[in-house]
């Protein structure tokens, strides 16, 4: 992707909103785009990975790996959301969760430890990516949480407990 398109999706994206100029230019300098068909596993839970992405089209489940169920999905990523927070915050880096496509999809990816940085030279940026990841974080935790709800209320089906 050229720089101008790159440029053009961000702008037109809510997560940018209220970036001043030169904070958005420094996000577009470590910004990139990738592509991916259909099925293509992007990182597996655990995995060390540097990037987040913002998904610009198609689709991405997020799943969990549960011991006695496999893997269970617990949220599909649309258009327009962030996913692969983990790999921007300071201590975890590790992938709390795998993701797939599934149909195909293109995102803006980040680097992390680029972003990272960016937020420690600028605070008021530091201040508006971590309150936006923290809005993605507690929804991921919501839909975990709701999920593992609906594994043990089906799990203990017809249990006399």
């Amino acid at each position: 992707m050229n720089d101008i398109t790159k440029i053009e999706k961000l702008k037109s994206n809510p997560w940018f909103d209220r970036l001043n100029e030169d904070q958005f230019d420094k996000i577009v300098s470590i910004a990139s785009e990738v592509r991916w068909p259909v099925g293509e596993v992007i990182f597996r839970e655990g995995d060390v990975d540097h990037c987040l992405y913002l998904l610009l089209k198609g689709r991405v489940a997020l799943d969990i790996n549960f011991p006695t169920r496999g893997r269970i999905r617990i949220l599909t990523v649309n258009e327009n959301e962030i996913f692969g927070w983990s790999a921007f915050l300071p201590v975890v880096r590790i992938r709390t969760a795998g993701a797939h496509t599934i149909l195909d999809s293109e995102a803006i990816v980040f680097d992390a430890a680029a972003l990272r940085e960016l937020c420690e030279q600028d605070h008021e940026l530091g201040y508006y990516v971590y309150e936006r990841l923290t809005d993605v974080i507690a929804g991921r935790l919501s839909a975990t949480r709701l999920q593992l709800l609906d594994m043990y209320a089906a799990g203990s089906e017809g249990d006399s407990s």
